[in-house]
């Protein structure tokens, strides 16, 4: 092995040598081959010189040139290497091969044509489906033609991978092209999406704020995966977890909302100072409140009559007040209405509660039936002009349930429009997402909205409920 001044003197020797002819240049070669590059690959061989990723792939065009693809290889140290070649870089395979002592099975050579981009890309898509689509993938670009190098590119882009060339101090045109002896060294292209990663995380963000959580996830995650950037791929995974906590949380997924939950908190403590993540760190507090909701609406399924019960049942309430709210948003007004319905029948089943009486099978022995029964009779032939009922309603329905706290002179039915409540179930009904064909429009909506909204404001009233901490609780954050 050479030492530095002696690699200095076969430079200098070199750079002098005559090629005023092809034998000369053809001398001058054998000698570049023969006293320079053994230092170079060696130098590239030094395992202090390596990139701290372990690539699972390596893939490259070959141009003109293989010295390049060469001291990649070495620099590298890939599992497996793809090799993209023209007919015209045929010559050089055996000599990548014996430099960089590659066995057989690690290298996988692909002719191309080598001026059409497209059958580059799918050459390069198909060995990364060969290979198992390996995660932690490079490529170089330093040799090939153009359409080779932007179709490799191209596909990078897609693939996430990281884009290397071996860079130099000067190139000699005089010398066969060749670089500056011992300037060579790998250099790792910025991934554009360190650049950009601040726009697609906006563009996550307004899909977020237009409560598509599911597409708001989609681009942080193909972000995450593109980007080198350790600080962006941490914001996509932050903000990825706060997209899952809520797309679970809207499909009443309490317990997959909680762990995504869980996983972010420990994020934001995690990483304390990284800027991107300012909205979160103030939203922590807030967070936390959230979680103790999502572990109160969890055991609502194991204890139905905890879910109708001051103050703890009201989560159950705004849940489902809050969720409507962002379908209006959104304007899906028909799935908004049938969870405003929902919460109706929450408030008349909370408040049929405080009388020891279940919807689904109701007990009056604890009253003096007869007198309930004509209260309940009255009013009822006055809201629908008919008393054909012979007895108290053995399951309760919506309207049945008011008229029934109406015979308990329970508050709730003080002061209700009846006209308006016996209207909603027909609403309802006709909504497609029911019974019938009919899209709601936007004023029968606001009408069936505020029936509900004038006896939800009422429940929590007469129930002493602190309205402005359930709905902070309940608010999901805007980024």
């Amino acid at each position: 092995m050479l030492t530095k001044p002696e690699f200095d003197a076969h430079v200098q020797e070199w750079k002098n040598m005559a090629r005023t002819s092809r034998a000369e240049e053809d001398t001058a070669l054998v000698f570049y081959d023969k006293h320079i590059f053994p230092f170079i690959k060696a130098t590239f061989s030094d395992p202090g010189n390596r990139p701290p990723k372990v690539y699972d792939g390596l893939i490259l065009t070959l141009g003109s040139a293989p010295e390049p693809l060469i001291l990649s290889i070495l620099g590298m140290k890939p599992k497996r290497v793809g090799l993209l070649y023209t007919q015209e870089g045929e010559q050089f395979l055996s000599q990548i091969q014996e430099e960089t002592q590659l066995p057989h099975e690690q290298i996988q050579l692909r002719e191309v044509d080598g001026t059409h981009i497209v059958e580059v890309y799918e050459k390069i898509m198909t060995l990364y489906n060969d290979w198992g689509r390996p995660e932690h993938l490079a490529a170089d670009i330093t040799g090939g033609r153009k359409p080779m190098v932007s179709g490799l590119t191209m596909a990078c882009a897609v693939l996430g991978a990281d884009i290397y060339y071996v860079g130099c101090s000067e190139i000699y045109p005089e010398l066969g092209n060749k670089p500056e002896p011992g300037s060579e060294h790998l250099i790792l292209l910025d991934n554009p999406y360190t650049v950009f990663g601040d726009l697609e995380i906006e563009r996550a963000k307004n899909l977020y704020n237009a409560h598509d959580y599911a597409g708001a996830q989609r681009v942080l995650r193909r972000l995450r995966g593109q980007v080198g950037d350790a600080n962006t791929a941490t914001t996509c995974e932050a903000y990825g977890f706060l997209c899952e906590t809520y797309e679970a949380w809207d499909a009443l997924d309490f317990g997959k909302a909680s762990n995504s939950l869980e996983q972010l908190l420990k994020l934001i403590q995690q990483f304390s100072t990284l800027s991107r993540l300012a909205q979160l760190y103030q939203a922590e507090a807030r967070l936390r409140k959230q979680e103790g909701v999502l572990q109160t609406l969890l055991t609502f399924s194991k204890n139905e009559w905890l879910a109708l019960q001051a103050p703890d049942g009201f989560h159950f309430a705004f849940m489902l007040y809050h969720s409507a709210l962002r379908r209006e948003e959104q304007r899906k007004l028909d799935m908004a209405c049938l969870l405003l319905y929902r919460l109706l029948e929450w408030v008349e089943q909370h408040r049929l509660a405080l009388y020891g009486i279940w919807t689904d099978d109701p007990d009056y022995s604890a009253f003096d039936e007869g007198a309930l029964f004509d209260r309940y009779k009255r009013k009822r032939m006055e809201v629908y002009r008919y008393p054909n009922v012979f007895a108290l309603p053995t399951s309760i329905g919506l309207v049945d349930g008011f008229l029934v706290l109406h015979a308990l002179d329970d508050e709730i039915a003080k002061g209700l429009n009846w006209h308006a409540l016996k209207s909603l179930p027909d609403t309802r009904n006709r909504s497609i997402y029911a019974h019938g064909m009919t899209v709601i429009s936007e004023e029968k909506f606001q009408a069936f909205k505020a029936t509900v909204e004038k006896q939800f404001v009422l429940a929590q009233s007469l129930a002493g409920i602190d309205a402005a901490l359930f709905k902070q609780q309940h608010e999901f954050i805007t980024l």
